[in-house]
């Protein structure tokens, strides 16, 4: 009760005394992430390295979907790919979290270990988290680095400023905008990128003689029924925990927002993590063509899109009262097996037989 009630003067007080440090803590996180630039790098002689820059145009990865759709797991994947394989090592990946983990202020209040918080820490810091963000995404975008952008890419709006960014970069330098503004007068104003105006010579030349981005997206999706029980599993494992509706809300938009996505970038893959192992390929767009889909899982999508953002239980994420879309899922591999009752007692004896060997005689 004492926690709940001083909890906003702990973290006021937390803020103020980390404010200084932070700044700096967060320039250091975000120069460690940029790394060294390719155009200061010597040239190198070794044979399997990917195509530089001044050969091929740099590419931009948006790595999409709602929290806990398992864009990681897919990540690992396209890593090991051909490009990525060789590209990886100097790409510069702009994740909002990993800001947030290492927010000072944020590592000061988790590390107390008052598990009441940890809704209300990330939240605290989720805006410095996306700035610093935002400000890595368009210093590696001016400096023509590859980048993979990992985010839920559920507000509209900023994704399609980012990708016109994006398109225009290699011509013109940008900077962070003002973002969203609401105005006394209730006028909504959002503008996420500006550009730089009078720009010197030397980047004059520079930006004359680059070329364009290639924009992939990479979305992730899956039953929003698992996707909570994946953002449990991380709160329990890393004390980093959202909001239920938080989550529904952002796999809803994701779903929602996908296909116009498509028609922006240059190469689009869907991916559904609903099944156990790896992730399964749903989706596929290259070039002006349009998006072809499994047309038995893509069902999971469209009722992701659909999905009740203000459900307390599994049987009230959808209109049909089913939890589930698509062929298969952990649902019914696991969750509806008829093996499962089975497992859970041999488990429940063996957890009864693990303790009593803790309990005193």
């Amino acid at each position: 009760m004492v926690l709940e009630v001083t909890r906003e003067q702990r973290f006021e007080r937390v803020t103020r005394n980390l404010k200084v440090t932070r700044l700096f803590s967060t320039l250091v996180e975000e120069l460690k992430a940029i790394g060294p630039s390719c155009r200061y790098e010597t040239p190198r002689n070794d044979v399997m390295v990917p195509v530089a820059h001044c050969d091929r145009r740099p590419v931009l990865l948006l790595m999409g979907g709602g929290m806990g759709a398992g864009k990681s797991t897919v990540l690992k994947d396209i890593l090991k790919e051909a490009f990525w394989s060789g590209a990886a090592a100097n790409a510069v990946v702009v994740e909002a979290d990993a800001f947030k983990e290492t927010d000072v202020i944020y590592q000061a209040i988790s590390s107390r270990g008052h598990h009441n918080d940890m809704l209300r820490t990330a939240e605290l810091v989720h805006q410095s988290s996306m700035d610093a963000a935002s400000s890595l995404l368009v210093t590696a975008l001016n400096e023509g680095r590859d980048v993979i952008m990992d985010g839920t890419l559920s507000w509209e709006p900023f994704v399609q400023q980012t990708i016109d960014m994006a398109r225009a970069v290699h011509r013109q330098r940008y900077r962070m905008g003002c973002g969203y503004k609401v105005t006394d007068d209730g006028t909504i104003t959002e503008e996420y990128w500006e550009p730089v105006e009078g720009s010197s010579t030397e980047e004059e030349d520079e930006t004359r003689s680059r070329k364009p981005y290639r924009i992939e997206l990479v979305g992730v999706v899956c039953d929003a029924y698992l996707a909570v029980v994946r953002g449990i599993r991380r709160a329990v494992i890393t004390g980093r925990a959202v909001r239920v509706k938080s989550q529904l809300q952002s796999h809803k938009r994701f779903a929602n927002a996908f296909n116009r996505y498509c028609s922006l970038v240059d190469n689009a893959r869907l991916y559904s993590t609903n099944t156990m192992g790896a992730a399964k390929l749903i989706g596929w767009k290259d070039g002006e063509s349009s998006l072809l889909v499994d047309t038995e899982e893509i069902g999971c999508m469209e009722r992701v899109s659909s999905l009740n953002e203000e459900a307390n239980c599994v049987h009230e994420l959808y209109a049909d009262g089913q939890p589930t879309g698509g062929s298969s899922s952990v649902w019914q591999d696991m969750v509806m097996s008829p093996s499962r009752a089975s497992v859970q007692r041999e488990l429940k004896a063996a957890i009864q037989k693990g303790e009593a060997r803790f309990r005193p005689a």
